[in-house]
């Protein structure tokens, strides 16, 4: 009982530290935001001259919903997604950009893997999920974490696609998700431009995407797919919420083949040797995320919360496609 408390203790600490660190960084870019306006145009707060207690009486510090739409509209399906396949001429080298950069980010991350942190390799779990993270510089000087896994699902790679493109399927499985839906959609190829949407929590800000999603299948003797997303700036599309900081995705995505394909390889053949005889019923996903949250957690603190999110939504994944 008294190393259950330690435990406990512990644990209240390091959630405590990693709440401190995200407060710091979410004010450190709040004062940078303040430094883009000018300053003729800029307004003292009302508040200035108040106390530091004053201030902090008019923060909400409760987690809340921030919608971009009318409550009532909040769960309505989106209306006339689909336009004309020439008005997606302007991402056609967008999506190739990112398909090929997704594939070749997993093809060359074994050369690479010497420069990333091995967060966990889970062999006992039925899905077999192996996550890397490392922490890369991006050219405005911000700082993200970068990470890439592998896993296999129970299915073909038709119903994995097909889940992990169902927006209401998606937010089951994260509560912290306040919208996830389809802006439009290419009537023809699978391609779309999509909005997400997180709840803020304590103080820090809520934040959403705008991104172009492109899925292709790359090899089709091989049943190979690829799912590539990266943010798009176009304010006209969904205009930026006061209340909302607006997130980008650098690239996003995945490979998924069957097992099957890449079990001649070495390393594959002996890391699921004991699902070998039923090797027909899964598929391997490879995914890679660059996403930019304009929140910089340190990579320490990054690399826990990561292991656990990452842990709890892919053992969700796999329980769904059973």
């Amino acid at each position: 009982m008294g190393n259950n408390f330690c435990l406990g203790k512990r644990s209240f600490k390091k959630k405590n530290e990693l709440e401190h660190q995200m407060f710091i960084q979410e004010i450190d870019y709040q004062l940078d935001k303040l430094k883009e306006i000018p300053y003729r145009q800029f307004k003292p707060p009302e508040y200035e001259k108040k106390t530091i207690i004053d201030l902090l009486q008019v923060i909400d510090i409760k987690s809340t919903r921030q919608s971009i739409v009318e409550p009532e509209q909040e769960n309505e399906v989106v209306k006339n997604d689909e336009i004309k396949p020439d008005e997606f001429n302007q991402y056609q080298e967008l999506g190739k950009e990112i398909i090929t950069q997704i594939q070749q980010k997993i093809q060359e991350f074994p050369q690479d893997e010497k420069n990333w942190s091995l967060l966990l390799d889970d062999i006992k779990s039925p899905h077999f999920l192996k996550l890397y993270i490392r922490q890369v510089q991006l050219p405005d000087g911000n700082k993200i974490n970068v990470t890439y896994s592998q896993f296999i699902v129970p299915c073909k790679s038709e119903r994995f696609i097909q889940f992990m493109g169902d927006f209401k399927d998606q937010i089951k499985l994260d509560n912290r998700i306040d919208q996830f839906k389809c802006i439009k959609k290419h009537p023809e190829k699978q391609e779309q431009l999509i909005y997400l949407s997180y709840k803020s929590v304590s103080i820090v800000s809520a934040r959403d995407f705008v991104y172009f999603k492109k899925t292709e299948q790359i090899d089709k003797d091989n049943d190979i797919w690829c799912d590539a997303s990266r943010s798009i700036i176009d304010n006209s599309i969904c205009p930026i919420q006061n209340k909302i900081v607006r997130g980008n995705i650098q690239l996003s995505g995945y490979v998924i083949q069957p097992l099957k394909n890449v079990m001649k390889q070495e390393y594959f053949s002996q890391r699921f040797s004991t699902i070998v005889f039923k090797v027909e019923s899964y598929s391997l996903v490879q995914l890679w995320s660059e996403c930019d949250f304009k929140l910089s957690v340190p990579l320490y603190l990054a690399k826990g919360q990561v292991k656990q999110e990452m842990a709890n939504y892919i053992n969700l994944v796999y329980r769904s496609l059973l």
